[in-house]
């Protein structure tokens, strides 16, 4: 193939033309950029570039390489190429081009770095890809970015293989990986280590190490879960399990890629000593620690359907100590634990949406129980705690009304406690729902005021009735001069904007005597009556038990 200085083509030859789709006659005279694929260009000029033949051109000499070369059908294809000057009488006339196809090439190195890089019987990622991406991890990620290494074994595989044969055992393999494949998120890596061992890099879990473990193992629990789902291989129904080492790391981890293995193998060699079929984290503390969350997650979802959740009630009262209302507190009687304290999974279930299932429990409870207060001629206030994310939920306003017009309930008695975070996101959307729920007679409450958002300029916009003192301001207000000035200050502005105020936390006469003092508060605490099941404060302030 020839071309002259300004890059056209002078003269191509039948089998050059056969390779790029075009007959000779079609390619005399078209430019050099018709048929070549500048991969490192954006302009197709090439005299104005860096490309081959330019350099042939102005160097005067031969250059080779590897490009890639435009077919007529517009696919490209890689070719090895020289480029030659045409010189006579020291005059450089154009440039000779040869070349061939290295298509086959191409594909074979390709194939070699495939066989490099991947297992050849799951077409996974092998060891050496997945020690190499750790160690890119390691290098890119923050100092506190969480990520965590998982490695997976199949229980008693030696046994399945000697039983059933290699072929049998690779099949097993395969779909073993296919399995896991299905569990594997965006950006995750599963690769196979050897034999009958798995890792799965989890490279984006967070900065907080307990939350970050507390998904590290949900991930690991599906993999049991889903494992153990039986397989079918050659007409034959086959069940497995696996063990699970994990190790969670940062990038301030001593060792590097070698530890991080080693403390996710020594994890998994812990829970095959113990007979498989579960999963460990390197950390014995940790571990610990997600083992307990994860497992009150799991039996807190069982306990709402097996009816084990209990609606306590704490009494609030005004300054002649004459009942104002209550606040409905959910409790948790366990069958084997007894009673849990709400400290210890309210922070759970807030994590998940089982926070919207203990809400929905608690308003059904709670509504129910006011109808029949209002039937039994004793009708009273009842404020409930609502998550902001049981709030945002679309269906929320609709839901909550299906449930006034199956308890009879009245509007005009509920107080929902929301807390400042609610008003961060979609604020108007916040403010419409709100009025909307305000102009059924329901009132609002902001909870904990003072230790959150706490915007003034939204605060006037918002359908609000009563601010609530967070308990932590009231504790040292009769010592602590901070404390009392924001106490004072949270009392003035209910002031000026007529609300109510809810001191709650109050277990002190000094507490009680500090707040009488400056203003007219209606008090909820200890040292009014803790917390205790419906029908003990109806029968003390009721005479009668209606639950």
């Amino acid at each position: 193939m020839g071309l002259d200085t300004a890059g056209n083509h002078t003269f191509v030859n039948p089998a050059a033309a056969k390779m790029l789709g075009y007959s000779p006659e079609e390619l005399i005279g078209q430019p050099s950029h018709a048929t070549w694929h500048y991969s490192h260009l954006d302009d197709s000029d090439y005299s104005e570039h860096n490309c081959p033949i330019y350099s042939t051109l102005t160097n005067r000499r031969t250059f080779s390489g590897e490009e890639w070369f435009i077919h007529k059908d517009g696919s490209f294809f890689p070719v090895k190429y020289n480029s030659s000057p045409i010189i006579e009488e020291g005059e450089c006339l154009g440039v000779v081009l040869s070349f061939s196809d290295i298509s086959e090439k191409k594909q074979a190195e390709e194939k070699i770095i495939h066989l490099a890089y991947y297992d050849s019987l799951t077409n996974l990622p092998n060891r050496v890809l997945l020690m190499d991406r750790l160690s890119q991890l390691l290098t890119i990620r923050s100092d506190h970015q969480q990520s965590a290494l998982v490695l997976i074994n199949i229980d008693r595989f030696k046994n399945i293989n000697n039983a059933r044969g290699q072929t049998f055992g690779n099949i097993l393999l395969q779909a073993t990986a296919t399995l896991l494949l299905k569990l594997v998120r965006d950006g995750d890596t599963l690769a196979r280590m050897a034999a009958d061992e798995f890792a799965l890099l989890l490279p984006n879990l967070g900065s907080q190490a307990e939350v970050c473990g507390r998904d590290a193992h949900i991930v690991a629990e599906k993999i049991l879960t889903h494992m153990e789902q039986p397989i079918i291989i050659n007409n034959e129904k086959i069940s497995i399990t696996a063990s699970i080492g994990i190790s969670l790391f940062n990038k301030k981890i001593k060792g590097g890629t070698d530890e991080i293995l080693r403390r996710a193998a020594t994890a998994l060699h812990r829970v095959k000593d113990t007979g498989g079929n579960q999963c460990s984290f390197f950390e014995t503390d940790m571990s610990e620690i997600v083992e307990q969350r994860f497992l009150i997650e799991k039996e807190l979802h069982e306990a709402i359907a097996n009816d084990e959740l209990r609606l306590f009630l704490q009494p609030q009262v005004d300054s002649k100590l004459q009942l104002f209302g209550f606040e409905s507190l959910v409790r948790w009687q366990h069958p084997e634990r007894g009673l849990i304290s709400p400290g210890i999974f309210i922070p759970i279930a807030e994590e998940s949406d089982l926070i919207i299932e203990l809400g929905e429990w608690v308003l059904q409870k709670a509504l129910s129980l006011s109808a029949k207060g209002d039937m039994a001629g004793h009708p009273f206030r009842l404020s409930v705690n609502l998550s902001p994310r049981h709030f945002r939920k679309k269906n929320f306003i609709p839901w909550l009304k299906k449930i006034f017009n199956s308890t009879g309930a009245d509007p005009n008695h509920l107080i929902l406690e929301v807390t400042e975070s609610l008003l961060i996101d979609n604020i108007n959307e916040i403010i419409a729902k709100m009025h909307e729920l305000s102009s059924m007679g329901i009132h609002f409450s902001i909870d904990d005021f003072g230790t959150g958002y706490s915007s003034l300029a939204y605060l006037k916009r918002l359908p609000i009735h009563e601010l609530k003192i967070d308990k932590s301001f009231i504790q040292d207000a009769p010592l602590n001069t901070s404390d009392a000035a924001l106490v004072e200050t949270i009392l003035s502005v209910a002031k000026h904007m007529g609300l109510n105020v809810v001191a709650e936390g109050v277990e002190t006469e000094e507490q009680a005597s500090f707040l009488k003092q400056r203003a007219k508060v209606i008090y909820q605490g200890y040292l009014f009556g803790k917390p205790e099941p419906a029908g003990v404060w109806f029968k003390h302030w009721f005479d009668d038990d209606f639950t």
